[in-house]
Protein backbone atom coordinates (compact mmCIF):
# COMPACT_ATOMS: atom_id res chain seq x y z
CA UNK A 1 0.00 0.00 0.00
CA UNK A 2 1.44 3.43 -0.89
CA UNK A 3 2.29 5.58 2.11
CA UNK A 4 -0.08 8.31 0.93
CA UNK A 5 -2.96 5.84 0.82
CA UNK A 6 -2.21 4.67 4.35
CA UNK A 7 -2.20 8.28 5.60
CA UNK A 8 -5.46 9.06 3.80
CA UNK A 9 -7.14 6.04 5.40
CA UNK A 10 -5.66 6.99 8.77
CA UNK A 11 -7.35 10.39 8.50
CA UNK A 12 -10.67 8.66 7.84
CA UNK A 13 -10.74 9.07 4.07
CA UNK A 14 -9.05 7.50 1.11
CA UNK A 15 -11.98 7.01 -1.25
CA UNK A 16 -12.76 4.01 -3.42
CA UNK A 17 -9.14 3.39 -4.47
CA UNK A 18 -8.03 3.08 -0.86
CA UNK A 19 -10.96 0.81 -0.08
CA UNK A 20 -9.97 -1.42 -2.99
CA UNK A 21 -6.54 -1.82 -1.39
CA UNK A 22 -8.27 -2.90 1.82
CA UNK A 23 -10.58 -5.33 0.01
CA UNK A 24 -7.62 -6.82 -1.85
CA UNK A 25 -5.98 -7.39 1.52
CA UNK A 26 -9.08 -9.24 2.72
CA UNK A 27 -8.99 -11.49 -0.35
CA UNK A 28 -5.35 -12.34 0.36
CA UNK A 29 -6.09 -12.98 4.04
CA UNK A 30 -8.99 -15.30 3.26
CA UNK A 31 -7.07 -17.20 0.59
CA UNK A 32 -4.14 -17.72 2.95
CA UNK A 33 -6.48 -18.91 5.70
CA UNK A 34 -8.30 -21.32 3.36
CA UNK A 35 -5.03 -22.72 2.04
CA UNK A 36 -3.88 -23.29 5.61
CA UNK A 37 -7.19 -25.01 6.40
CA UNK A 38 -6.53 -27.41 3.52
CA UNK A 39 -2.95 -28.07 4.68
CA UNK A 40 -3.84 -28.54 8.34
CA UNK A 41 -6.72 -30.82 7.46
CA UNK A 42 -4.37 -33.03 5.46
CA UNK A 43 -1.49 -32.97 7.96
CA UNK A 44 -3.76 -33.69 10.94
CA UNK A 45 -5.48 -36.60 9.22
CA UNK A 46 -8.92 -34.97 9.44
CA UNK A 47 -11.57 -37.42 8.19
CA UNK A 48 -12.78 -34.88 5.62
CA UNK A 49 -9.31 -34.04 4.30
CA UNK A 50 -9.99 -35.71 0.94
CA UNK A 51 -13.18 -33.73 0.42
CA UNK A 52 -11.38 -30.52 1.33
CA UNK A 53 -8.52 -31.22 -1.09
CA UNK A 54 -10.95 -31.82 -3.93
CA UNK A 55 -12.87 -28.64 -3.14
CA UNK A 56 -9.61 -26.69 -3.08
CA UNK A 57 -8.70 -27.92 -6.58
CA UNK A 58 -12.17 -27.06 -7.86
CA UNK A 59 -11.84 -23.59 -6.34
CA UNK A 60 -8.45 -23.11 -8.00
CA UNK A 61 -10.00 -23.97 -11.37
CA UNK A 62 -12.85 -21.52 -10.79
CA UNK A 63 -10.41 -18.79 -9.78
CA UNK A 64 -8.47 -19.37 -12.97
CA UNK A 65 -11.46 -19.26 -15.32
CA UNK A 66 -13.89 -17.04 -13.37
CA UNK A 67 -11.71 -14.72 -11.24
CA UNK A 68 -14.37 -12.08 -10.57
CA UNK A 69 -16.93 -14.60 -9.33
CA UNK A 70 -14.31 -16.22 -7.10
CA UNK A 71 -13.20 -12.87 -5.70
CA UNK A 72 -16.78 -11.92 -4.89
CA UNK A 73 -17.43 -15.13 -2.94
CA UNK A 74 -14.03 -15.34 -1.26
CA UNK A 75 -14.43 -11.83 0.15
CA UNK A 76 -17.93 -12.56 1.45
CA UNK A 77 -17.87 -11.94 5.23
CA UNK A 78 -19.16 -15.45 6.01
CA UNK A 79 -16.15 -16.96 4.24
CA UNK A 80 -13.76 -14.87 6.32
CA UNK A 81 -15.47 -15.86 9.57
CA UNK A 82 -15.53 -19.56 8.62
CA UNK A 83 -11.89 -19.62 7.43
CA UNK A 84 -10.51 -17.93 10.55
CA UNK A 85 -12.61 -20.02 12.97
CA UNK A 86 -11.92 -23.31 11.18
CA UNK A 87 -8.22 -22.59 11.09
CA UNK A 88 -8.25 -21.95 14.85
CA UNK A 89 -10.25 -25.12 15.53
CA UNK A 90 -7.92 -27.28 13.43
CA UNK A 91 -4.88 -25.86 15.20
CA UNK A 92 -6.50 -26.61 18.56
CA UNK A 93 -7.52 -30.13 17.54
CA UNK A 94 -11.21 -29.28 17.94
CA UNK A 95 -13.30 -32.23 16.66
CA UNK A 96 -16.08 -29.81 15.72
CA UNK A 97 -14.04 -28.19 12.95
CA UNK A 98 -15.87 -28.27 9.60
CA UNK A 99 -13.24 -27.75 6.87
CA UNK A 100 -15.41 -29.50 4.27
CA UNK A 101 -17.67 -26.46 4.19
CA UNK A 102 -15.18 -25.27 1.60
CA UNK A 103 -17.46 -27.20 -0.77
CA UNK A 104 -20.21 -24.66 -0.12
CA UNK A 105 -17.80 -21.88 -1.11
CA UNK A 106 -17.10 -23.74 -4.35
CA UNK A 107 -20.82 -24.21 -5.05
CA UNK A 108 -21.56 -20.51 -4.46
CA UNK A 109 -18.69 -19.54 -6.78
CA UNK A 110 -19.92 -21.85 -9.54
CA UNK A 111 -23.44 -20.42 -9.29
CA UNK A 112 -22.13 -16.87 -9.49
CA UNK A 113 -19.87 -17.81 -12.40
CA UNK A 114 -22.71 -19.44 -14.33
CA UNK A 115 -21.03 -22.82 -14.48
CA UNK A 116 -21.48 -26.28 -12.98
CA UNK A 117 -19.93 -27.90 -9.91
CA UNK A 118 -20.48 -31.03 -7.86
CA UNK A 119 -19.27 -31.12 -4.23
CA UNK A 120 -19.58 -33.57 -1.36
CA UNK A 121 -19.69 -32.76 2.32
CA UNK A 122 -20.51 -34.61 5.58
CA UNK A 123 -23.98 -34.66 7.09
CA UNK A 124 -25.00 -34.69 10.73
CA UNK A 125 -25.10 -38.18 12.34
CA UNK A 126 -28.86 -38.33 11.73
CA UNK A 127 -28.51 -37.38 8.06
CA UNK A 128 -29.59 -33.81 8.58
CA UNK A 129 -28.08 -31.18 6.26
CA UNK A 130 -27.62 -27.48 6.93
CA UNK A 131 -25.27 -25.42 4.86
CA UNK A 132 -25.06 -21.95 3.38
CA UNK A 133 -23.92 -20.86 -0.04
CA UNK A 134 -22.45 -17.42 0.77
CA UNK A 135 -24.41 -14.64 -0.85
CA UNK A 136 -26.80 -17.11 -2.50
CA UNK A 137 -28.94 -19.00 -0.02
CA UNK A 138 -29.37 -21.39 2.89
CA UNK A 139 -29.99 -25.11 2.28
CA UNK A 140 -31.54 -27.40 4.88
CA UNK A 141 -32.77 -30.99 4.90
CA UNK A 142 -34.40 -32.64 7.92
CA UNK A 143 -33.11 -35.83 9.53
CA UNK A 144 -33.73 -38.96 7.51
CA UNK A 145 -31.38 -41.46 5.95
CA UNK A 146 -28.35 -41.80 8.17
CA UNK A 147 -25.97 -41.35 5.28
CA UNK A 148 -22.63 -39.89 6.23
CA UNK A 149 -22.25 -37.65 3.20
CA UNK A 150 -24.38 -35.57 0.89
CA UNK A 151 -23.73 -34.45 -2.67
CA UNK A 152 -24.59 -30.97 -3.85
CA UNK A 153 -24.86 -30.20 -7.56
CA UNK A 154 -25.21 -26.68 -8.94
CA UNK A 155 -25.72 -25.38 -12.46
CA UNK A 156 -25.18 -21.64 -12.54
CA UNK A 157 -26.20 -21.26 -16.19
CA UNK A 158 -29.68 -22.64 -15.46
CA UNK A 159 -29.92 -21.47 -11.85
CA UNK A 160 -30.37 -24.99 -10.52
CA UNK A 161 -29.37 -26.59 -7.22
CA UNK A 162 -29.91 -30.24 -6.29
CA UNK A 163 -29.08 -32.20 -3.14
CA UNK A 164 -28.53 -35.95 -3.55
CA UNK A 165 -30.44 -35.81 -6.84
CA UNK A 166 -33.43 -33.92 -5.40
CA UNK A 167 -34.06 -30.50 -6.98
CA UNK A 168 -33.88 -27.63 -4.51
CA UNK A 169 -33.81 -24.64 -6.87
CA UNK A 170 -35.11 -24.98 -10.43
CA UNK A 171 -36.02 -28.30 -11.98
CA UNK A 172 -38.94 -30.47 -10.88
CA UNK A 173 -39.27 -29.81 -7.16
CA UNK A 174 -41.58 -32.00 -5.10
CA UNK A 175 -42.14 -30.54 -1.61
CA UNK A 176 -42.49 -33.04 1.22
CA UNK A 177 -41.66 -33.37 4.90
CA UNK A 178 -38.29 -34.89 4.04
CA UNK A 179 -37.42 -32.75 1.01
CA UNK A 180 -34.65 -30.14 1.31
CA UNK A 181 -35.71 -26.52 1.68
CA UNK A 182 -34.07 -23.46 0.21
CA UNK A 183 -34.00 -19.95 1.68
CA UNK A 184 -32.61 -17.41 -0.81
CA UNK A 185 -30.46 -14.51 0.23
CA UNK A 186 -32.33 -11.33 -0.64
CA UNK A 187 -30.59 -8.37 -2.17
CA UNK A 188 -30.91 -4.71 -1.36
CA UNK A 189 -30.25 -2.41 -4.27
CA UNK A 190 -29.30 1.15 -3.31
CA UNK A 191 -29.66 3.30 -6.41
CA UNK A 192 -27.39 2.26 -9.26
CA UNK A 193 -24.23 2.16 -7.17
CA UNK A 194 -24.57 -0.30 -4.30
CA UNK A 195 -25.79 -3.84 -3.89
CA UNK A 196 -26.03 -5.36 -0.42
CA UNK A 197 -26.97 -8.91 0.52
CA UNK A 198 -29.26 -9.37 3.51
CA UNK A 199 -27.24 -12.22 4.94
CA UNK A 200 -25.68 -13.59 8.13
CA UNK A 201 -21.88 -13.58 8.57
CA UNK A 202 -22.18 -16.72 10.74
CA UNK A 203 -24.04 -18.72 8.09
CA UNK A 204 -21.11 -21.00 7.17
CA UNK A 205 -20.01 -21.51 10.77
CA UNK A 206 -23.42 -22.20 12.30
CA UNK A 207 -26.09 -22.56 9.59
CA UNK A 208 -28.44 -24.26 12.08
CA UNK A 209 -28.84 -21.02 14.02
CA UNK A 210 -29.51 -18.72 11.07
CA UNK A 211 -33.02 -17.27 10.96
CA UNK A 212 -33.63 -16.60 7.25
CA UNK A 213 -35.57 -13.58 6.06
CA UNK A 214 -38.71 -13.91 4.01
CA UNK A 215 -39.73 -11.56 1.22
CA UNK A 216 -41.71 -9.24 3.53
CA UNK A 217 -38.75 -9.02 5.92
CA UNK A 218 -36.45 -8.10 3.05
CA UNK A 219 -38.87 -5.38 1.93
CA UNK A 220 -38.96 -4.03 5.47
CA UNK A 221 -35.17 -3.82 5.60
CA UNK A 222 -35.05 -2.03 2.28
CA UNK A 223 -37.39 0.61 3.67
CA UNK A 224 -35.26 1.00 6.81
CA UNK A 225 -31.98 1.57 5.01
CA UNK A 226 -33.12 3.51 1.93
CA UNK A 227 -33.52 6.96 3.59
CA UNK A 228 -30.02 6.85 5.08
CA UNK A 229 -28.52 5.70 1.81
CA UNK A 230 -30.25 8.50 -0.12
CA UNK A 231 -28.92 11.07 2.32
CA UNK A 232 -25.36 9.81 1.88
CA UNK A 233 -25.68 9.55 -1.89
CA UNK A 234 -26.99 13.11 -2.25
CA UNK A 235 -25.18 15.01 0.53
CA UNK A 236 -22.09 12.94 1.37
CA UNK A 237 -21.21 11.39 -1.97
CA UNK A 238 -17.75 10.09 -1.13
CA UNK A 239 -19.13 8.37 1.99
CA UNK A 240 -21.70 6.61 -0.17
CA UNK A 241 -18.98 5.52 -2.59
CA UNK A 242 -16.92 4.06 0.26
CA UNK A 243 -19.97 2.29 1.66
CA UNK A 244 -20.77 0.73 -1.71
CA UNK A 245 -17.17 -0.40 -2.17
CA UNK A 246 -16.52 -1.61 1.37
CA UNK A 247 -19.76 -3.30 2.41
CA UNK A 248 -21.45 -6.21 0.65
CA UNK A 249 -23.62 -7.62 3.46
CA UNK A 250 -26.18 -6.10 5.82
CA UNK A 251 -26.94 -8.55 8.64
CA UNK A 252 -30.23 -8.04 10.48
CA UNK A 253 -29.59 -8.60 14.19
CA UNK A 254 -32.10 -10.82 15.97
CA UNK A 255 -33.73 -9.62 19.20
CA UNK A 256 -33.02 -11.62 22.33
CA UNK A 257 -35.66 -12.84 24.79
CA UNK A 258 -35.94 -9.35 26.27
CA UNK A 259 -36.49 -7.84 22.83
CA UNK A 260 -33.02 -6.26 22.65
CA UNK A 261 -30.73 -6.67 19.67
CA UNK A 262 -28.42 -9.63 20.09
CA UNK A 263 -25.22 -7.69 19.51
CA UNK A 264 -23.03 -9.00 22.31
CA UNK A 265 -19.43 -9.45 21.30
CA UNK A 266 -19.64 -7.24 18.22
CA UNK A 267 -17.15 -4.36 18.60
CA UNK A 268 -18.54 -0.94 17.83
CA UNK A 269 -22.13 -1.68 18.79
CA UNK A 270 -24.19 1.19 20.08
CA UNK A 271 -26.19 1.03 23.29
CA UNK A 272 -28.97 -1.58 23.16
CA UNK A 273 -31.47 1.06 24.31
CA UNK A 274 -30.92 3.29 21.26
CA UNK A 275 -33.36 3.33 18.35
CA UNK A 276 -30.76 1.78 16.06
CA UNK A 277 -28.20 -0.83 17.12
CA UNK A 278 -25.24 -1.62 14.91
CA UNK A 279 -22.04 -3.61 14.96
CA UNK A 280 -19.02 -4.87 13.04
CA UNK A 281 -17.35 -8.24 13.53
CA UNK A 282 -13.57 -7.92 12.92
CA UNK A 283 -13.32 -11.21 11.04
CA UNK A 284 -16.37 -10.32 8.90
CA UNK A 285 -15.05 -7.28 7.06
CA UNK A 286 -17.62 -6.19 4.50
CA UNK A 287 -20.59 -6.70 6.82
CA UNK A 288 -22.67 -4.26 8.86
CA UNK A 289 -25.02 -5.71 11.49
CA UNK A 290 -28.14 -3.68 12.22
CA UNK A 291 -31.26 -3.74 14.34
CA UNK A 292 -34.02 -1.22 14.99
CA UNK A 293 -35.06 1.87 13.10
CA UNK A 294 -34.02 5.47 12.75
CA UNK A 295 -34.61 8.56 10.66
CA UNK A 296 -32.46 9.27 7.61
CA UNK A 297 -29.79 11.14 9.57
CA UNK A 298 -29.51 8.43 12.23
CA UNK A 299 -29.26 5.65 9.65
CA UNK A 300 -26.72 7.58 7.59
CA UNK A 301 -24.55 8.35 10.64
CA UNK A 302 -24.74 4.69 11.71
CA UNK A 303 -23.64 3.49 8.27
CA UNK A 304 -20.71 5.94 8.35
CA UNK A 305 -19.78 4.67 11.82
CA UNK A 306 -19.74 1.01 10.76
CA UNK A 307 -17.93 1.60 7.47
CA UNK A 308 -15.17 3.19 9.55
CA UNK A 309 -15.02 0.08 11.76
CA UNK A 310 -14.79 -2.09 8.65
CA UNK A 311 -11.99 0.02 7.18
CA UNK A 312 -9.93 -0.04 10.36
CA UNK A 313 -10.43 -3.79 10.83
CA UNK A 314 -9.17 -4.34 7.27
CA UNK A 315 -6.25 -1.96 7.81
CA UNK A 316 -5.32 -3.78 11.02
CA UNK A 317 -5.14 -7.06 9.08
CA UNK A 318 -2.46 -5.49 6.87
CA UNK A 319 -0.58 -3.42 9.45
CA UNK A 320 -0.60 -4.26 13.18
CA UNK A 321 -1.87 -1.21 15.06
CA UNK A 322 -1.64 -2.51 18.63
CA UNK A 323 1.31 -4.51 19.93
CA UNK A 324 0.62 -7.99 21.30
CA UNK A 325 1.76 -6.68 24.67
CA UNK A 326 -0.58 -3.67 24.50
CA UNK A 327 -3.18 -5.07 26.88
CA UNK A 328 -3.91 -1.99 29.01
CA UNK A 329 -7.55 -0.99 29.55
CA UNK A 330 -8.94 2.54 29.78
CA UNK A 331 -12.35 4.26 30.10
CA UNK A 332 -14.10 5.43 26.94
CA UNK A 333 -16.53 8.38 26.90
CA UNK A 334 -18.97 6.56 24.59
CA UNK A 335 -19.18 3.26 26.50
CA UNK A 336 -19.62 2.22 30.12
CA UNK A 337 -16.67 0.47 31.74
CA UNK A 338 -13.13 0.22 30.44
CA UNK A 339 -11.92 -0.81 26.98
CA UNK A 340 -8.69 -2.32 25.62
CA UNK A 341 -6.42 -0.22 23.42
CA UNK A 342 -7.67 -1.89 20.23
CA UNK A 343 -11.28 -0.98 21.06
CA UNK A 344 -10.31 2.59 21.97
CA UNK A 345 -8.55 2.94 18.64
CA UNK A 346 -11.58 1.56 16.81
CA UNK A 347 -13.89 3.85 18.74
CA UNK A 348 -11.82 6.94 18.05
CA UNK A 349 -11.62 6.19 14.34
CA UNK A 350 -15.36 5.56 14.00
CA UNK A 351 -16.43 8.55 16.09
CA UNK A 352 -14.15 10.91 14.15
CA UNK A 353 -15.88 9.70 10.98
CA UNK A 354 -19.31 10.37 12.50
CA UNK A 355 -18.15 13.76 13.75
CA UNK A 356 -17.12 14.68 10.19
CA UNK A 357 -20.54 13.55 8.98
CA UNK A 358 -22.34 15.88 11.39
CA UNK A 359 -20.00 18.79 10.63
CA UNK A 360 -20.93 18.52 6.95
CA UNK A 361 -24.57 17.66 7.53
CA UNK A 362 -25.23 20.92 9.40
CA UNK A 363 -24.89 22.79 6.10
CA UNK A 364 -27.90 20.88 4.72
CA UNK A 365 -30.26 21.32 7.66
CA UNK A 366 -33.03 23.63 8.74
CA UNK A 367 -32.47 25.78 11.82
CA UNK A 368 -33.63 23.02 14.16
CA UNK A 369 -31.57 20.44 12.33
CA UNK A 370 -28.49 22.63 12.50
CA UNK A 371 -28.81 22.75 16.27
CA UNK A 372 -28.91 18.94 16.41
CA UNK A 373 -25.90 18.64 14.09
CA UNK A 374 -23.96 21.26 16.06
CA UNK A 375 -24.70 19.51 19.35
CA UNK A 376 -23.57 16.14 17.95
CA UNK A 377 -20.42 17.71 16.50
CA UNK A 378 -19.55 19.35 19.81
CA UNK A 379 -20.19 16.17 21.80
CA UNK A 380 -18.03 14.07 19.51
CA UNK A 381 -15.26 16.68 19.38
CA UNK A 382 -14.90 16.62 23.17
CA UNK A 383 -15.08 12.80 23.38
CA UNK A 384 -12.62 12.24 20.54
CA UNK A 385 -10.16 14.76 21.96
CA UNK A 386 -10.22 12.93 25.31
CA UNK A 387 -9.43 9.57 23.69
CA UNK A 388 -6.87 10.99 21.24
CA UNK A 389 -4.95 12.57 24.13
CA UNK A 390 -5.06 9.31 26.05
CA UNK A 391 -3.86 7.24 23.08
CA UNK A 392 -1.18 9.82 22.29
CA UNK A 393 0.63 8.94 25.52
CA UNK A 394 -0.42 5.29 25.97
CA UNK A 395 2.01 2.43 25.67
CA UNK A 396 1.14 -0.50 23.45
CA UNK A 397 0.60 1.04 20.01
CA UNK A 398 2.80 -0.01 17.11
CA UNK A 399 4.39 2.61 14.87
CA UNK A 400 1.45 2.24 12.51
CA UNK A 401 -0.94 2.74 15.40
CA UNK A 402 0.88 5.88 16.42
CA UNK A 403 0.71 7.27 12.88
CA UNK A 404 -3.03 6.57 12.90
CA UNK A 405 -3.53 8.47 16.17
CA UNK A 406 -1.35 11.34 14.91
CA UNK A 407 -3.46 11.65 11.76
CA UNK A 408 -6.72 11.60 13.74
CA UNK A 409 -5.25 14.25 16.03
CA UNK A 410 -4.64 16.42 12.95
CA UNK A 411 -8.32 16.06 12.00
CA UNK A 412 -9.36 17.09 15.52
CA UNK A 413 -7.03 20.10 15.39
CA UNK A 414 -8.80 21.19 12.21
CA UNK A 415 -12.12 20.93 14.02
CA UNK A 416 -10.76 23.02 16.87
CA UNK A 417 -9.20 25.62 14.55
CA UNK A 418 -5.70 24.87 15.78
CA UNK A 419 -2.58 24.60 13.67
CA UNK A 420 -1.39 21.24 12.45
CA UNK A 421 1.79 19.68 13.80
CA UNK A 422 4.29 18.34 11.23
CA UNK A 423 3.05 15.21 9.45
CA UNK A 424 4.66 11.98 10.69
CA UNK A 425 6.47 9.73 8.26
CA UNK A 426 5.24 6.25 7.48
CA UNK A 427 6.55 3.51 5.25
CA UNK A 428 4.02 0.68 5.09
Amino acid sequence: MPAGTFLAIARGGGGHRAVRHLRAGQLSRNLLAVREVVSLGRDSGHPDAGLVERAWHLLADLRRHHPEAARSVLTHPAVGVWAVQTLTELRDGDPGARPAMLGAVVAATALRAGTQARVTFPTSPDGRVATALPGVGLLRRPAGDRQARAQLWVDGARGRVALDGVAVVGGDRRPSDTAPTWHPVFRLRAGNAALFHLDDPMSLVSPDTVVPLDASGATDWRSRIAPGWRLLATRHRWRAVELAEMVSVVAPLRPDEAGRAAADGIPGTTAATSALTSGTLPTAVGCIALAGRGDARTVAATLVHEVAHNKLAALGDLFPLVARTGQSWHPAPWRDGVRPLSALLQGLYAHVAVGEFWRRQRHHETAAGRRVAAAESARLRVACREVADLLGTADGLTRYGRVLVDQLDRVLRDWEGRGRPPAPSVSP
